[in-house]
């Protein structure tokens, strides 16, 4: 028997998107599948577009607006209310290939596949394609990435992108609680997917194929507040340390060079915008720290570019100011 793909739909204020997101689900070559929107209170017409659809495969539930900071209890939501044994992320703005489920839905004949992801096609506002977004350059066919192996590789970037092209073992998710949005006042994928990689057994799966398709528009969290998520990022991995506790981060070999390697990465980001935002003295400060944290020689080279290039321009605006 094949397994039902519950489609997770969050969406807010995308009644110019939200047709194209559910007829890419509509058109799937698998068929079994449901799809449960979550509105977050929109104030335009997104719920009546997704009311004009009668397939009994589609829901909606309605939920007064709250905003990002409580994105995980629309996620929790919709899971609560579904049926299938796998899990998939499509948010009202996004799409996917007609084959995305037909592709995907086999890795998880493995029982050690608790996730699976792939390559992203990203498209502007107009549909119009921008470029290819994928993480594991190089792959032919499909990777597997341990668990242990991943979460340390999230502890510096989130490499399960785009979220679009996702799928998640219902029974995974279950296991720790549901969606998390540890740490985070603006997503839910990176802490989640730090919480399966650190509770759970078994692999992800990459498949270098087209399994998403993800707009970048002006109105979408992740290009109005791109910054901030990116500074989001070490504040959510030392919560879920903090929160999970010494035995379960030893269960995936967490040691102090982990950590600083965490560290570093955060350092880096941080200096990066503020060189970018004229704050040099801060820039420099912040990657001395990335220098210091720092276990392998990348980042520490960068750092060290960084601590050059923010001293240099920090001197320069001293001499023009003289």
């Amino acid at each position: 028997m094949q397994p039902t793909v519950t489609i997770i739909s969050p969406a807010y204020n995308q009644e110019r998107y939200v047709a194209q997101c559910i007829e890419s689900a509509l058109g799937q070559t698998y068929p079994h599948w449901e799809q449960i929107f979550v509105d977050d209170g929109s104030t335009d017409g997104t719920r009546d577009v997704i009311a004009r659809y009668r397939d009994p495969r589609i829901r909606l539930i309605a939920l007064p607006h709250r905003g990002l900071g409580a994105l995980v209890e629309s996620y929790n939501a919709a899971l609560a209310g579904a049926r299938g044994a796998l899990v998939a992320i499509l948010e009202g703005d996004d799409a996917w290939p007609p084959d995305k489920l037909e592709r995907q839905v086999p890795t998880f004949a493995n029982p050690r596949t608790f996730l699976s992801w792939g390559r992203g096609a990203l498209i502007d506002a107009e549909g119009r394609p921008m470029r290819v977004m994928t993480t594991m350059k190089g792959v032919n066919g499909e990777a597997r990435v341990d668990a242990a192996a991943a979460f340390h590789r999230l502890t510096r970037e989130n490499f399960f992108i785009p979220s679009v092209t996702v799928m998640v073992r219902r029974s995974a998710l279950d296991a720790i609680g549901g969606f998390r949005q540890t740490g985070s006042s603006l997503f839910v994928d990176l802490p989640t997917w730090l919480w399966l990689t650190l509770r759970g057994n078994g692999d992800a799966v990459f498949l270098d194929a087209e399994l998403g398709i993800y707009r970048h528009h002006a109105a979408g969290t992740s290009t109005d507040k791109a910054a901030q998520m990116r500074l989001e990022h070490l504040r959510v991995v030392l919560a879920v340390e903090a929160e999970a506790g010494p035995e379960a981060m030893a269960r995936v070999r967490w040691d102090i060079r982990s950590r600083r390697r965490a560290l570093a990465r955060g350092g880096l980001v941080k200096g990066k915008l503020d060189l970018a935002a004229g704050r040099h003295a801060e820039a420099y400060a912040c990657y001395r720290e990335a220098l210091v944290d720092g276990v392998d020689v990348g980042p520490r080279v960068r750092a060290l570019r960084g601590m050059v290039s923010a001293r240099a321009r920090q001197l320069l605006r001293r001499w023009v100011r003289s």
